[in-house]
């Protein structure tokens, strides 16, 4: 890849999924490179939902392809491990917010759904308002801070027995009309912990 069940007001991943979600989840695998491997996680007071629309956790790539439009990432990618694929959803089955939804399988099966968010679609108030709501179902997790270059980057992070969601802000300050504006790049990720942990341990024992 270039490398939440919380509804935040009425958002569709898809135009032919029409099912509300929440904002979850992981880094772009091309981006900051452990901000998913958070040392205090907050365990979950419930289950966390494994499904964003009609892509959920643990679906295999058969099942994947005939719930969305995709398109497969294939050619050099040092990123993928053996027996791992990773896929994107077609543009057209966005909404314009969000900017790209990525997902991996191993073994066949989805461990992890990363969803980027375009530029400017959460200011304050909304990003505030996301947190709440999954603090409020899923436990007072905390917000940790950790700077990207010039950058700060907020996350925030649950995890329950089966499932990971990670929640990542990334502020970012542009020129408008001759004024410095901050904008802010949010990503939403889901993981399966024991595919995850699989992945990682078999990245491991490459080296």
């Amino acid at each position: 890849m270039r490398r939440y069940h919380i509804t935040i007001g009425v958002l569709f991943l898809c135009g032919l999924i029409g099912l509300p979600w929440t904002v979850a989840s992981v880094t772009w695998a091309g981006g900051p490179a452990r901000l998913d491997q958070s040392d205090h996680p907050a365990p979950a007071t419930v289950p966390i939902d494994r499904a964003v629309g009609l892509i959920r956790l643990g679906m295999t790539v058969e099942e994947f392809k005939k719930a969305v439009q995709s398109s497969e990432q294939t050619g050099m990618n040092p990123g993928l491990i053996e027996d791992e694929r990773s896929f994107e959803v077609a543009r057209e089955s966005l909404v314009p917010e969000i900017r790209a939804v990525g997902c991996r399988f191993l073994h066949g099966r989805l461990y992890r759904i990363t969803v980027g968010y375009r530029e400017g679609a959460f200011d304050e108030p909304r990003w505030d308002a996301v947190v709440t709501k999954n603090r409020e179902r899923y436990g007072k997790a905390q917000i940790r801070k950790q700077a990207l270059g010039s950058r700060p980057v907020e996350f925030i992070q649950w995890d329950d027995p089966k499932t990971r969601l990670l929640l990542q802000r990334e502020h970012r300050m542009r020129f408008e009309s001759e004024q410095a504006v901050k904008r802010y790049g949010v990503v939403m990720i889901l993981m399966d912990q024991a595919l995850w942990n699989e992945r990682q341990e078999a990245e491991g024992s490459l080296f």
